[in-house]
């Protein structure tokens, strides 16, 4: 595969601490009811993956890359390899009163977004808020499971596939038409009213330029 290439894959992912390993995430449904982390609100399903864009950690990439469609694999990160140690620096203290102000219910656990940073509410005590802003997979050793179920081929199911990995929506609400000398794609209604698509348009152009 090359640089530019569109794939799906599924994938498995643990974190490893000694010799015990945490699922903690999936894209086969059958595997997350197995293990107790399915989530109904979900949509299980190979991901799409445009090989060169980042979309995924570098060292998975270059799996990805170089694997055979159909095959099976295994690979092992190093913190470094993946979401880097942990930043004692991204741990905030904040008062209620900064919660308030941001309209959100300070909950141990809960993820939360203040001042454009995503981070989890870790501890409550009397005036004070503890919030982790690390990557929650951040200074742990990741083990991926991963196969490449499809290499996306001819425009209009890539030009799909990119709607899919941009914009959450069900794809039969999109056409796309390909003509000699241009492209044309049918939107769905709620392009109209969602602010997702404003993004995902510019992602989609992108490509195709």
């Amino acid at each position: 595969m090359n640089k530019g290439d569109i794939v799906r894959i599924d994938y498995t992912l643990w974190t490893v601490e000694q010799d015990r390993e945490e699922i903690r995430d999936t894209t086969i449904e059958q595997v997350a009811k197995d293990n107790g982390i399915y989530d109904p609100n979900r949509r299980y399903a190979p991901e799409v993956v445009i090989i060169g864009s980042k979309m995924v950690l570098e060292e998975l990439e270059k799996a990805i890359m170089n694997a055979e469609l159909g095959k099976e694999y295994d690979i092992y990160l190093e913190p470094s390899q993946a979401y880097g140690e942990r930043n004692p620096s991204l741990l905030k203290v904040y008062s209620p009163r900064d919660f308030e102000r941001n309209k959100i219910t300070p909950e141990v656990g809960k993820f939360v977004t203040i001042n454009g940073q995503n981070g989890k509410v870790v501890s409550i005590s009397p005036g004070r808020i503890l919030v982790d802003f690390n990557n929650p997979l951040a200074g742990k050793k990741l083990h991926y499971k991963f196969v490449v179920k499809e290499i996306v081929e001819g425009i209009e199911n890539k030009i799909l596939a990119l709607i899919e990995a941009s914009y959450n929506r069900d794809l039969n609400e999109f056409k796309v038409k390909e003509y000699d000398d241009h492209i044309e794609i049918i939107l769905a209604d709620s392009c109209k009213y969602r602010s997702e698509w404003v993004s995902a348009k510019y992602f989609i152009v992108g490509y195709i330029r």
